[in-house]
């Protein structure tokens, strides 16, 4: 089970820390709950760390946003002193129901990876990581109405299809780019495969609206239930698109100088002001395997409880 990072601000601190300690001794909730004394503490917080979510008595200074309220692009949920209204919390309770409830709101939005139209994308800052092994596993393992692989790699690795009028049609918004989805669609080993390009320099020109747009294409044609789109390190401009996705798979490596990479892409998506894109990357060891191999069978198992 995917552990969330939650904070709590109350001007009732001694509340905060009986529910934070209550919380943190019951792992099982799979919530680290993090108490602040101020809301400026919860700035200075997410200057350097992450939340999930955060739940409050006070709303000052948060942003109103379609889905409720947000500070700093995080949830964020009213600790109500009364029993009524949406998007808020009973806070005189018991702690185990408040702990329910955090969790209910951390995860209504989750998708399963076997439920209808899964959309997922698969990045990784680091090289090597086993990025596309992933996604082709991934796309694999839909046992509903089969998945769909999307390729978005810098450099196409089937030179036969590096060329096609995919993206061209996309972003003239022709009504013939349905029917060309359809008729570049391939299946090798047992994996269907669409390609977008054959190099990053095509991919670069596709906006936040383009993949928005392409995302809805794919889903009517209503013979997957999960897409993936295995997409380069170079191939997207805009890093608003891995918004676009239900979760962001990031395949890592251990070593000194790859988390040190890891560090700068989650550095340079908050001074972007993208924190709603780092609440969604689900790091994974990628083995260094095929679809379908043991090893592989267990990591996306893992995953599926995970995420």
């Amino acid at each position: 089970m995917r552990t969330y990072k939650v904070g709590i601000c109350d001007a009732d601190t001694d509340y905060s820390t009986a529910l934070m300690d209550y919380a943190n001794s019951n792992k099982e909730m799979g919530i680290s709950l993090s108490a602040f004394s101020s809301i400026k503490a919860v700035r200075d917080y997410l200057s350097v760390q992450d939340l999930d979510l955060i739940i409050t008595d006070d709303l000052t200074g948060c942003e109103s946003v379609e889905e409720g309220y947000e500070f700093q692009q995080v949830k964020v949920v009213l600790l109500s002193d009364n029993c009524e209204g949406e998007n808020s919390i009973f806070k005189y309770q018991k702690a185990d129901s408040i702990c329910k409830e955090i969790r209910a709101v951390l995860t209504v939005n989750q998708t399963n990876v076997r439920n209808i139209k899964s959309v997922i994308a698969v990045y990784s800052p680091i090289g090597r990581s086993g990025k596309s092994r992933l996604a082709r596993a991934l796309a694999s393992d839909d046992e509903v109405r089969g998945g769909l692989y999307v390729s978005m790699e810098d450099f196409c690795d089937n030179v036969e299809l590096s060329s096609n009028e995919i993206l061209y049609l996309l972003k003239s918004r022709s009504p013939e780019l349905e029917k060309m989805i359809f008729d570049q669609i391939i299946s090798e080993n047992g994996i269907n495969k669409l390609f977008l390009s054959g190099t990053y320099l095509d991919t670069h020109d596709v906006s936040f609206e383009d993949i928005e747009m392409l995302k809805g294409y794919l889903l009517k044609l209503g013979r997957f239930t999960t897409v993936v789109f295995d997409i380069g390190s170079a191939a997207i401009e805009d890093f608003r698109i891995l918004s676009l996705f239900d979760r962001i798979y990031m395949p890592v490596l251990r070593d000194d100088v790859s988390l040190r990479k890891l560090e700068v892409f989650v550095k340079m998506l908050k001074d972007m002001g993208l924190r709603n894109i780092i609440t969604k990357l689900i790091s994974v060891d990628v083995p260094n395997v095929e679809p379908g191999d043991n090893a592989m069978v267990q990591t996306l198992w893992k995953l599926k409880r995970e995420s």
